[in-house]
């Protein structure tokens, strides 16, 4: 008996520090992809969207190939079912095809930080969809910190945006949808065939399916216009490889551990990340109601990575475990 409960203990704390060094690793890799984000915003100003994602694309693309077959080494994948190809497939095209475009586009419209903080409603829209997708349902006080944490965005506007800053707002809404979608099709994929494909594979195969026809698109109608300086090359490669590359390969990592929406809103600390450099390289200057905002953002953030389970008295007693305790006290 003594062993039993050793061994459950032993389990519970190697969980607990799994969790823990995902959670590190994803808040570690967000910080690197905040930061060629707000270079991204001012490479913008010179590059059109369009350009500026199928070459990030493209750096992705050779990224994680180069990684992929000659780094790890990895086979080609020859025996997976048509099930198992639709993953890769349905993930790239979200992700690369739509996500990627749409959060670039709407970039030009909105400041990075304002930007980044309506990107963190992909943590409650990716818990919804969880509930359905993945069967998923979060702890009570994990729900309340998702809540609170979204909460934060009323007091983070002072104000209504501006009409020019609906299209972009309206851009953004799209992307976060199927950026939630991949969310949850990656943690299925991996909680359902993760031996049948590791992690970079996953990203790699994604990568070519929906990046490819973006690259092709824009190579053929724009490779005589490719004259940007040092600067917004290295921007844009740092993007394809970190922003993207990287990323990826990290979030599909950990999510083999965490649960999609633990993930997702876990990975909204990069709206801290975003308004701390924000400031000396995009020049944009944060609001004590954007602060307040921010910090609210973070609480909920916490309290998202808690699993307290529901207190007794929301579950249904079991008749059976009520005769037994009735038994017991007599």
């Amino acid at each position: 008996m003594s062993n039993n409960r050793e061994m459950k203990n032993t389990n519970l704390l190697t969980n607990r520090k799994q969790h823990i060094k995902a959670a590190l690793l994803l808040v570690a890799t967000i910080f690197l992809a905040a930061l060629v984000t707000v270079l991204a915003k001012v490479t913008l100003e010179r590059v059109s969207p369009f350009t500026f994602n199928w070459l990030q694309l493209l750096t992705c693309l050779v990224f994680l190939t180069i990684f992929t077959f000659v780094v790890r080494r990895e086979p080609w994948p020859t025996n997976l079912t048509l099930r198992q190809w639709a993953y890769p497939a349905l993930i790239g095209i979200a992700n690369f095809t739509i996500v990627r475009y749409l959060f670039l586009a709407s970039l030009e419209y909105l400041p990075v930080t304002t930007h980044a903080y309506l990107v963190n409603f992909v943590g409650l829209v990716t818990m919804s969809i969880s509930i359905f997708v993945m069967q998923e349902k979060p702890f009570l006080i994990q729900f309340l910190g998702a809540v609170i944490a979204l909460s934060g965005i009323t007091v983070f506007f002072d104000e209504i945006p501006a009409p020019e800053q609906i299209k972009g707002i309206l851009m953004l809404a799209i992307g976060v949808f199927f950026l939630a979608l991949t969310n949850n099709l990656i943690r299925r994929f991996m909680v359902k065939h993760k031996q049948t494909l590791s992690p970079v594979m996953l990203s790699t195969l994604a990568i070519w399916i929906g990046g490819l026809p973006l690259i092709f698109l824009g190579a053929m109608t724009e490779y005589k216009m490719l004259t940007f300086s040092l600067t917004d090359w290295s921007v844009i490669i740092l993007n394809g490889v970190i922003g993207l590359g990287v990323t990826l390969i990290v979030f599909n990592k950990v999510m083999a551990i965490l649960r999609s929406y633990e993930a997702s809103i876990l990975a909204s600390t990069g709206i801290i990340w975003v308004g701390i450099l924000a400031i000396p390289i995009a020049g944009e200057v944060l609001k004590p109601n954007n602060i307040v905002g921010i910090v609210i953002l973070f609480f909920g953030i916490f309290m998202s990575q808690l699993k307290i389970p529901y207190p007794f008295w929301f579950k249904k007693k079991d008749k059976n475990s009520s005769c037994k305790s009735t038994n017991h006290i007599k």
